[in-house]
């Protein structure tokens, strides 16, 4: 494996009739798989992931198959059905067929197998959910079936005989189910699957409703993912009983009302992402109980209030509360860890844009713009040394731009414009190697712009509504030699 072999399968390999294992896998091969492979009986593995091969799966290959426990053909460009002949291999305990362009159904003879490890994803597999033979292998730990085209039962408005099943396979631990188009509700025998499940990818679906109460069933879960669906309904209190969840995602759905504050007992919890709903109400100082969170995600909803100081509990790399009718200053208990992006933008914030941002060290995008922010522009905001992006545009701030904005080397965008800013640019900015997008529009800036760098490269839509500004960038008036200019 992995040795950049390329050509055709040699179909000599036939006269190897004692072989047990052929793993061929990453390398550059195409063409078909051998026919011939139906003369190998004892063969228990055949690995050929990753290659270029092409043409249907062979069904000579499941002719003469008693010992063959391993299938492994993923990552190819196989077409056609998966050959109905694959149920007579009793011991096939792992089919990947993954990443290939399959057609058709499953088989119904996958029952007759002994699989524990079906991965069949990134085909073009139709029909309904494969409730029959699901429910015929108990054994199974591993279902993954996402982005192909199947339907759920009923034409696509029916996903209880599929959970309905799952029951039967008391050691699920994965359940992959993304990018189908699945019609229905999430049904309570959603909890069937019982304790071993720890995780259930459902995003990208037409799923509708709520989440039921008997998800409280799946104790073991860990990472739960309804992103993308019709969800409109209610998320269901007993999800705190989830006591091992640690990614929770949930976005771009259409849920209501407010977010449970039941939430906020989930002590495992690493990532919360409530995005894109119409959630209203305020957010629940609860979720200053997730110790354990590091990204926060509850950005375009209807959330109202001020942002609980109770959030400055968590252990922050991410916090996006953008795009809501949130109200207030902004905490400055919240101002301490975040490592990675704070969005507050397009929100009605008011009061002094906090000094304690100067605080994140290592955040690398600040964004609190189309806000009522007042007060400066802070010198001690080179303390950010990892900053790449800083948006403070549509607010009410004023004073100058300090000199310290060129210590930020990382720093690749400023946008300050829409505020009250006035003064010289500072010339330091153009020592910024990285920096390729720079807006000061519409503020009260004045005298020259400095040249070098990135003021090489800007055009005067970077200047715009500075009636006091000149220098010699295209659409700019050009600076008078005798006038003496103050910051």
């Amino acid at each position: 494996m992995d040795n950049h072999f390329y050509g055709i399968i040699p179909p000599e390999f036939s006269s190897l009739h004692h072989l047990h294992h052929l793993q061929l896998d990453m390398n550059s091969l195409h063409g078909s798989i051998p026919e011939s492979f139906a003369f190998l009986s004892e063969l228990s593995l055949v690995t050929l992931m990753d290659n270029n091969l092409t043409g249907p799966i062979p069904r000579s290959l499941f002719s003469n198959c008693t010992l063959l426990g391993n299938v492994d053909l993923s990552i190819n460009f196989l077409t056609g059905k998966i050959p109905e002949g694959i149920g007579n291999c009793p011991n096939l305990w792992t089919l990947n067929l993954y990443n290939n362009q399959l057609t058709g159904q499953l088989p119904l003879s996958l029952s007759n197998t002994s699989l524990f490890n079906v991965d069949v994803e990134v085909n073009h597999l139709s029909g309904e959910l494969p409730a029959n033979v699901i429910g015929k292998l108990p054994s199974l730990f591993l279902l993954h079936l996402s982005y192909n085209e199947m339907v759920s039962h009923d034409h696509n408005t029916n996903l209880e005989p599929f959970f309905t099943a799952l029951g039967n396979c008391t050691d699920l631990e994965e359940l992959e189910l993304a990018g189908m188009g699945l019609g229905g509700r999430l049904p309570n025998s959603i909890g069937r699957p019982g304790a071993q499940l720890y995780s259930m990818l459902l995003q990208e679906n037409n799923i509708y409703g709520s989440i039921p109460s008997n998800i409280a069933y799946l104790s073991n879960l860990i990472v739960l993912n309804l992103t993308s669906n019709s969800l409109n309904e209610t998320i269901s209190a007993e999800i705190s009983q989830l006591l091992n969840l640690e990614q929770l995602f949930l976005s771009h759905n259409f849920f209501t009302g407010t977010i449970p504050a039941a939430l906020g007992q989930l002590p495992e919890l690493s990532l919360l992402d409530l995005s894109n709903n119409q959630f209203s109400g305020e957010i629940p100082p609860s979720l200053g109980n997730l110790v354990q969170v590091n990204s926060m995600f509850l950005n375009n909803n209807l959330l109202s209030g001020t942002i609980p100081p109770e959030l400055g509990k968590c252990d922050l790399y991410k916090l996006d509360l953008s795009f809501n009718a949130l109200t207030g200053s902004i905490p400055k208990e919240i101002l301490h860890e975040i490592r990675i992006f704070l969005n507050l933008s397009h929100n009605y914030l008011d009061g002094r844009l906090p000094v304690e941002l100067s605080k994140l060290e290592k955040v690398q995008e600040i964004d609190v713009s189309s806000n009522s922010l007042t007060g400066n522009l802070f010198p001690e905001i080179s303390n950010c040394t990892a900053l790449r992006m800083i948006n403070f545009s549509h607010n009410s701030l004023q004073g100058n731009l300090p000199d310290s904005l060129g210590d930020l080397k990382y720093l690749e965008s400023i946008d300050v414009s829409g505020n009250n800013l006035s003064g010289l640019i500072p010339t330091s900015l153009n020592k910024l190697q990285a920096l390729s997008f720079l807006n000061l529009s519409f503020n009260n800036f004045g005298g020259p712009i400095p040249s070098s760098g990135i003021f090489n490269v800007v055009t005067n839509l970077s200047f715009l509504g500075n009636p006091h500004l000149c220098g010699s960038i295209s659409g700019m008036s050009t600076c008078s030699k005798s006038r003496k200019w103050f910051g």
